[in-house]
C-alpha cells in the first residue's frame, strides 16, 4: 500500500510509530513517550480520562531531556494536509512560555532532523 493510500490518522500513526522506534534505537539512554489524547473512545471512557486530566491539544510526543535552554521537547505529529488545531497551537504556546521546545513534524525525516538538532 502506498503512503498516499493511507487515511491521514493511520498515516500519522505509522509515522509516529517509526519516529518512536527510531528515537529509541538512536538514543537508548533517553526517554520518549506518547501522550494518547486522541482516538475514538466511548463516552464513559472519555469522561474518565478527562476527569483524570487528559487535556485536548497536548502534543503527541514528549522527550523529557533538558537541552539548549529548554526543559524538554514536545512534538505534534501530523500527516497529509492536516494542520495543528487552535487548541494544539494554544497548548504549544503555553508550553513554550514555560520553557519547552514545541515542534510540528509531518514525516520521519523531519522528526529525525528536529531531534538531531535538539540533542546535539
Amino acid at each position: 500500500m502506498k503512503a498516499s493510500e493511507f487515511k491521514p490518522k493511520q498515516q500519522e500513526h505509522d509515522i509516529q510509530v517509526a519516529c518512536v522506534n527510531w528515537f529509541r534505537y538512536r538514543y537508548p539512554k533517553f526517554l520518549i513517550w506518547a501522550i494518547p489524547n486522541g482516538g475514538q473512545r466511548n463516552k464513559i471512557v472519555a469522561k474518565k480520562l478527562k476527569d483524570e486530566g487528559v487535556l485536548a491539544g497536548v502534543p503527541d510526543l514528549h522527550i523529557p531531556v533538558a537541552m539548549k535552554g529548554y526543559h524538554g521537547l514536545y512534538i505534534e505529529m501530523k500527516a497529509g494536509r492536516n494542520k495543528p488545531s487552535d487548541e494544539q497551537l494554544t497548548i504549544m504556546g503555553k508550553l513554550q512560555n514555560e520553557g519547552y521546545k514545541c515542534v510540528v513534524c509531518w514525516s520521519l525525516d523531519e522528526f529525525m532532523k528536529v531531534v538531531e538538532d535538539y540533542m546535539k
